[in-house]
Parts: structure tokens; C-alpha cells; sequence
């Protein structure tokens, strides 16, 4: 009886870990370049870090169903730390092997690990942020009225947003993991979160901005600058 409680055991333990394992790959296959972390905690539940800007999770990789994400909030330390306390973890660096994702079966995606705090009056604070913010073409600040309260823009404006959007994640990948300037990380929060919009993704948006707002704003007792 106890040889097959521990096989059973060990059977579970494996396919636990294969589970892990195969939702890391579907994260990391969309963005190599970042540090990831996937951990099994004691309530069940299955949470997805990285160690870019305190465990924000960057617009263009999706979330597996079930995964849960960080709340908006600053931190820093071992991806270990952030993720906290659990029962099996599994882990990704940039230039590990990531396995075809044709040798698997395809992992379901959504939005909704994203959804967090609503932002009160979202669309009046993202406008508010984008103005006159260093780094940010005057069109983001334009695009954000538009898109909150629905009123109407080119698509050729959208073009060139998703091209600013497109730079900006260059270049913030590209200095990480050495170098990783918070004002830039900001810019491509803005710039994701207005994006969302016009995509009528308002979970995303509020997502994106709320983790601007968590990094960018002062701390209570924390005097502006």
C-alpha cells in the first residue's frame, strides 16, 4: 500500500510538473526574451511572473486560461519572492530551449487574468497621463480622448500608434535585463493601455494603466518631484 501511495504520488507530481511546464512554454514561445516563473500555490491556484517592471505582464503576450497574474503593485527581488510560497514551480531564462508548440496540444488563452482594480474614470486618467508625458507622441494623448469617450479616428492614426507601440517594446527588450528605463516602461503601459481601447478591450486597458499608476504615481508620504 505505501509503494503505491508513493507512486501515485510521484505519478501526480509529474503530471503536475508537465502541466506547469507546458503553460510556461506557451508564455515564453511568445516572448523569449523575458525571465518567466509559473508556480502551483497551496489553494490551487496557478500564478504567472516575470521580473519586468515588478511582474507587469507586456500586451502582446496572451495568458492561459486559468493562469492568475500579480495585482498592480511595486516590488522587486528573485522571481522566487515575487511569485511567494508553493508547491511546484517551473521556470524560463532567455536562450533556454523552448520546445515547437506543434509537439502540444494548443493551450486556450484569455483576457481574463488581466482584469484587476477597476481604475476610476479610466478614461479621464489615461488622458490625463499622456499629456505632455516625455517619450509619447502627441497622437497618443489625441488617440486616448478619442477612444474613452468614442469618438471617432482614422485608421491610419491607429497604424502609427501600434508602430510607436511596436518601438517602444523594442527598445525596452533590448536593454532588459541590464538596463530597463522606468519612464520607458511607463510609455509602453500608456501606450498599450490606449491601444486596448481601440481594440474595445477595456479589461486590458484598465490593466495597463493601472499598473502605470502602481509604478509611476507617489507612494503616500512620498513627495513629488
Amino acid at each position: 500500500t505505501a509503494t503505491g501511495a508513493v507512486a501515485g504520488f510521484a505519478t501526480a507530481q509529474h503530471q503536475a510538473m508537465r502541466r506547469l511546464q507546458h503553460l510556461l512554454d506557451s508564455v515564453a514561445r511568445q516572448e523569449p526574451k523575458l525571465h518567466w516563473m509559473i508556480g502551483d500555490r497551496d489553494d490551487g491556484s496557478t500564478v504567472l511572473v516575470t521580473d519586468l517592471a515588478g511582474g507587469w505582464i507586456p500586451p502582446h503576450v496572451q495568458i492561459p486560461v486559468g493562469v492568475a497574474l500579480l495585482a498592480p503593485e511595486r516590488r522587486s527581488g528573485p522571481l522566487a519572492t515575487m511569485l511567494g510560497p508553493t508547491t511546484l514551480t517551473a521556470s524560463h531564462s532567455p536562450g533556454q530551449y523552448i520546445p515547437p508548440a506543434d509537439d502540444h496540444e494548443p493551450v486556450p488563452m484569455s483576457i481574463g487574468a488581466r482584469r484587476t482594480a477597476d481604475v476610476e474614470d479610466l478614461g479621464w486618467e489615461l488622458s490625463r497621463a499622456t499629456k505632455w508625458r516625455d517619450g509619447l507622441p502627441r497622437l497618443a494623448h489625441t488617440l486616448a480622448k478619442a477612444a474613452s469617450s468614442g469618438s471617432g479616428y482614422l485608421e491610419s492614426e491607429i497604424e502609427l500608434l501600434r508602430e510607436h507601440l511596436q518601438a517602444t517594446t523594442k527598445r525596452v527588450l533590448g536593454e532588459y535585463p541590464d538596463k530597463v528605463d522606468a519612464a520607458t516602461v511607463g510609455n509602453w503601459q500608456l501606450l498599450a493601455s490606449i491601444d486596448s481601447l481601440t481594440r474595445n478591450e477595456r479589461i486590458c486597458a484598465n490593466y495597463h494603466l493601472a499598473w502605470f499608476q502602481a509604478l509611476s504615481l507617489p507612494l503616500k508620504g512620498e513627495a513629488r518631484r
